[in-house]
């Protein structure tokens, strides 16, 4: 089935709901534990062009700025990476704590780049969670 395919993970954070959507929805905060090489403004229906030395280059789309929710589509990106979405949910946990779910989902399969880019965003999310609790910028890529 087309599209049936999602990576997800989960990772709770020392800090506020708002220093975690700031970390995902501003160039500065992208470029604070993603890629230095950043381009966009984060306005809605905006793109997010993300450069990777050596590496492809990926834009998406931000098709959602939520208080409870952030959505990019990829419009470009290796292999079937086009199409897919990444959703970044947040909650409150009990202890103060930021509960963050993300889920790259609409993969037509669970093979090749399904598995690289699971990978990656297990990189990601502790670069994302170690920049917003320490304040300094560390990008997983460069």
């Amino acid at each position: 089935m087309a599209g049936a395919h999602s990576l997800k993970h989960e990772i709770f954070i020392s800090a506020s709901v708002e220093k975690v959507r700031t970390a995902l929805s501003t160039a500065e905060g992208l470029r604070g534990w993603n890629t230095p090489h950043v381009e966009g403004t984060g306005a809605l229906g905006t793109q997010w062009n993300l450069k990777y030395t050596g590496r492809p280059e990926f834009s998406w789309r931000i098709d959602q700025d939520d208080p409870e929710e952030i959505l990019w589509t990829c419009t470009r990106g290796p292999g079937d990476a086009v199409g897919t979405t990444a959703a970044f949910s947040f909650a409150s946990a009990p202890d103060g704590r930021t509960r963050l779910s993300v889920v790259h989902g609409g993969w037509p399969h669970d093979e090749a780049n399904f598995v690289k880019c699971n990978t990656i965003w297990g990189a990601l999310v502790h670069h994302l969670r170690d920049y917003v609790e320490s304040g300094a910028s560390d990008p997983a890529f460069s």
